[in-house]
């Protein structure tokens, strides 16, 4: 569980970045999703080995 509150860490420090970097709010806001994604897949096999 710990690997999924990391990855979606990695997600917020993204959008939180995007804010300040306006100009660069594309590429942090995309790698949010990715980081999410990753949070995603990581709890679904989490679910599927309990």
């Amino acid at each position: 569980m710990e690997i999924v509150q990391r990855l979606r860490a990695m997600a917020l420090l993204c959008r939180q970045g995007a804010a300040y970097h306006p100009d660069k709010s594309w590429k942090l806001l995309a790698e949010a999703d990715y980081w999410e994604h990753l949070a995603a897949a990581a709890l679904s096999k989490l679910r599927r080995c309990e």
